[in-house]
């Protein structure tokens, strides 16, 4: 069995190579013995799994990247790139015939259409947009639509869906999701979404895949972080810290600069109210410029004196940050895995909610009251909501311990799920 995996993103951002670990070791255990491509925007480096062949994403066809990292779509091509991807698609249903573009990236990717029995979208939050006629969401359209015109059986794994403003977006994931086999969403926001859009077919509401991620051992956290470790022997609490530049993501977000103040505030407030450490953390690394924390971790480091603070923010795996995040009394996650990371090792987490996916998630664990919407993000609020987890967290603790197995448990079905579901 021949499967293409589409929409994975950069091995860079440790949640999306957590959830690619568990989606490939899902796909696997469902069906034996398949060969998995993997269609993805960075390639990154030898961190990737070697369980699956990789091929550039059809986001590369439309997308420049600059000197400095940023990337740039090139609008003016989408009409003629698509055109020629829905003939190629069309043409193959009706006859079997396998078009082929220039370039070799482009050749593999069509191949990789052409010779799939299952095209799979990885889990997380790709379908949604800032803004109607967005051009990341049509893209990603583009190329999930291309599966059903070609008559493959189309999967998506546990997703975020929405917002998504503008009705013609809106008819175009309505048709999408009613032309799928098989369709599966990641929080009860995101089932709502579907349902005010028209979607009258049938939608698993499952947990995020990286609830089931793996976490190292104690002797490569110690030798990956020592200060870290160090820390965790001491009197006083240990706190953990995840930052993101949503900003500059997004330029229609105007609250970057006070978000910073805020989170910048708020470390103070941990250490001297509590007594505390901090540990800033680094959840995402690239591929791009403002995907890469680490930027806005120095940022607010520079804001607050050397020995407050313990500097965790390299670039780690999954399975050394899920291991880190396990080492806290409790985290403040504006990066949605963090917290998801955190949760897994049952460490209360304020969730800073940059998408409704944040609160979504929160809603699914039963702890919507921990979050933050980064619009409304300063000073006085983000210490408010911190005092409160703190005041809570030995509830939330036993809360975890009680939700996180189930959740788990939950996703230890899906490959038998998967299986029954394309075989009937």
């Amino acid at each position: 069995m021949n499967i293409l995996l589409l929409n994975a993103h950069s091995p860079r951002n440790a949640g999306d190579l957590a959830i690619l670990h568990e989606t490939l070791s899902c796909l696997h255990t469902a069906f034996p013995g398949c060969n998995i491509t993997v269609a993805i925007n960075d390639p990154g480096d030898d961190s990737l799994p070697a369980s699956a062949a990789y091929v550039p994403s059809l986001t590369r066809w439309l997308v420049t990247l600059g000197a400095n990292g940023s990337w740039r779509w090139r609008k003016p091509l989408a009409p003629f790139l698509a055109v020629w991807l829905f003939i190629a698609a069309a043409l193959y249903r009706a006859t079997g015939a396998r078009l082929r573009p220039r370039g070799s990236g482009r050749n593999a990717l069509m191949a990789a259409y052409y010779g799939a029995d299952l095209v799979a979208v990885i889990g997380g939050g790709h379908l949604y947009a800032p803004h109607a006629f967005n051009i990341a969401f049509l893209w990603l359209w583009v190329g999930l639509a291309c599966a059903v015109i070609m008559g493959k059986p189309l999967v998506l794994l546990p997703q975020s869906f929405g917002p998504l403003p503008g009705r013609i977006q809106r008819g175009l994931l309505r048709w999408l999701i009613n032309h799928s086999t098989l369709v599966a969403a990641r929080e009860l926001v995101s089932l709502q979404l579907l349902a005010e859009i028209g979607v009258r077919r049938r939608v698993l509401l499952l947990p995020d895949l990286a609830f089931t991620a793996a976490e190292a051992t104690p002797t490569a956290l110690a030798a990956k972080l020592p200060a870290l470790c160090a820390a965790r022997g001491s009197s006083g609490p240990l706190v953990g810290v995840t930052l993101m530049d949503w900003g500059g993501q997004h330029t229609r977000f105007g609250n970057q600069a006070r978000y910073e103040e805020a989170m910048a505030a708020l470390i103070v407030h941990i250490i001297e109210r509590y007594e505390a450490q901090v540990a800033l953390f680094a959840q995402c690394s690239g591929p791009t410029v403002h995907q890469d924390d680490r930027i806005v971790a120095a940022r607010i480091a520079a804001r607050l004196p050397e020995h407050a603070l313990i500097r965790a923010d390299i670039a780690l795996p999954p399975d050394l940050l899920k291991a880190a995040y396990g080492q806290l009394d409790a985290l403040v996650a504006t990066r949605m895995h963090s917290a998801i990371f955190a949760q897994s090792a049952g460490v209360p987490t304020l969730a800073i909610g940059y998408l409704h996916k944040s609160t979504g998630i929160m809603q699914q664990i039963g702890l919507p009251h921990h979050v933050l919407d980064i619009t409304e993000a300063d000073e006085a609020r983000a210490i408010r909501h911190f005092d409160a987890l703190w005041a809570e967290r030995d509830t939330v603790r036993a809360h975890l311990a009680a939700r996180i197995p189930a959740m788990q448990h939950t996703l230890a079905h899906l490959p038998e799920l998967l299986r029954t579901e394309l075989q009937t």
